[in-house]
């Protein structure tokens, strides 16, 4: 009996012991309330709010919390070394220590769940959270979608013709974009799509990569030229499955380069000495209306211009169309005529055009006209020799005359 009483004193004071230990020991509980912003940008600053609590008994020493910086972490104000003085016994809730730290991102931050390391010492005793328990949430906000380039092949579609139109995209973030579609809305609008559909799409288009989108399109026939903006609606997923969706206009031209004819519509010039007039004649052969069309004669030794300028103003040649102007000259001595002109216009999408033509135009003899009847034969040498048998006779007369005379 005596035995069992000093075995159940001894198990009693050894539980005494144990309980005594035990409350006499700190427990540190270390929470991260929040991060603000949430979620943090690369290159921004946040703040991160964390709660310390001891659930054990008040501690001996000072509590150290530090923060490592680490990337993509630094200190941006404040330090990362920070003392918060003694922690009583059972200090939770409203009687726990708040620190907060304010922490810039580095600009090259990836987007994720970025793990965050903190260490407490009380004395030589230490707590090391660095096995994932806290986290910062980096990501771009907006997940961003760009276009950089637009390319159309031909520059500009003729109508009743093909082209291509290609949109070069970009992801400006640094997550992965999922499922994109590109569809060009071409209601109203005289193009349609060729040998394929209005809408394109990639599977998937990695951060800060760019990929290009082709569409062939095909122009109405009767579409009048000019530039028409095509609505192109872009949808995607960002990494966190977020359905994004962004419009965007392309610039699509409708037209044809200007054919431009120069003639020489009449033309009272055929000799060289001679002056006359020349008519100029100008022809729209193409699809696309001609703008602001100028003429100017050039300086040459073929010819003196007669005329009281070398400047003309024709101004607008709708397609299918023709317009004129007379030109006076004088031609000099020469065996063919070659007449300079200088053409400047802008086409219907006012891109400018300038043209350098030599009109040629063939000069002929005295004699060549009269044997293509264009100048008439002179039948005055009939007119001579009639006049010189008529006075040869009148001569023989009068000389008989004369001899028959006693």
């Amino acid at each position: 009996m005596k035995k069992l009483l000093i075995i159940f004193l001894c198990i009693a004071l050894c539980a005494t012991i144990v309980t005594a230990a035990t409350v006499e020991a700190p427990d540190i509980a270390l929470t991260l309330l929040s991060q603000t912003p949430d979620p943090i940008e690369p290159g921004e600053v946040v703040k991160l709010k964390f709660q310390i609590e001891n659930n054990g008994q008040e501690t001996t020493e000072d509590v150290i919390i530090e923060l490592e910086e680490d990337f993509p972490y630094s200190i941006y104000r404040g330090k990362a070394r920070q003392n918060i003085g003694k922690l009583r016994a059972s200090s939770s809730a409203a009687d726990a220590k708040i620190v907060t730290f304010e922490v810039k991102i580095d600009e090259g931050a990836v987007e994720k769940n970025a793990p965050l390391d903190v260490k407490i010492f009380i004395g030589t005793a230490g707590y090391v959270y660095d096995d994932g328990q806290f986290t910062v949430d980096i990501q771009t906000r907006d997940a961003v979608l760009a276009i950089t380039d637009v390319q159309s092949t031909p520059n500009q579609i003729p109508p009743g013709e093909t082209g291509d139109v290609e949109v070069m995209v970009k992801n400006l973030g640094d997550s992965l974009f999922r499922d994109l579609r590109f569809k060009l809305e071409l209601n109203g609008i005289p193009l349609a799509p060729y040998q394929s559909s209005s809408e394109q799409r990639l599977s998937q288009l990695d951060g800060s990569f760019q990929a290009t989108i082709k569409f062939s399109l095909i122009a109405d026939p009767s579409a009048s030229p000019g530039l028409y903006k095509v609505p192109l609606n872009i949808s995607y997923n960002d990494e966190r499955g977020n359905a994004q969706n962004v419009e965007e206009i392309l610039a699509v031209k409708i037209g044809e380069t200007p054919k431009l004819r120069v003639f020489v519509k009449k033309s009272t010039v055929q000799q060289a000495k001679k002056e006359g007039t020349v008519t100029i004649g100008v022809a729209n052969a193409g699809t696309t209306d001609i703008k602001f069309l100028e003429i100017i004669l050039q300086e040459s030794e073929n010819y003196q211009l007669v005329s009281p300028t070398n400047y003309f103003y024709i101004g607008d040649v709708d397609s299918d169309d023709t317009e004129s102007e007379d030109i006076h000259i004088f031609v000099n001595n020469v065996d063919e005529l070659s007449i300079p002109l200088q053409l400047k216009y802008y086409d219907a999408n006012n891109k400018p055009f300038q043209q350098q033509i030599d009109l040629e135009l063939d000069l002929f003899s005295s004699s060549q006209l009269k044997k293509f009847g264009i100048v008439e034969k002179s039948n005055a040498w009939i007119f001579i020799i009639i006049l010189l048998l008529a006075g040869g006779g009148y001569w023989y007369w009068r000389r008989r005359k004369k001899a028959k005379k006693p």
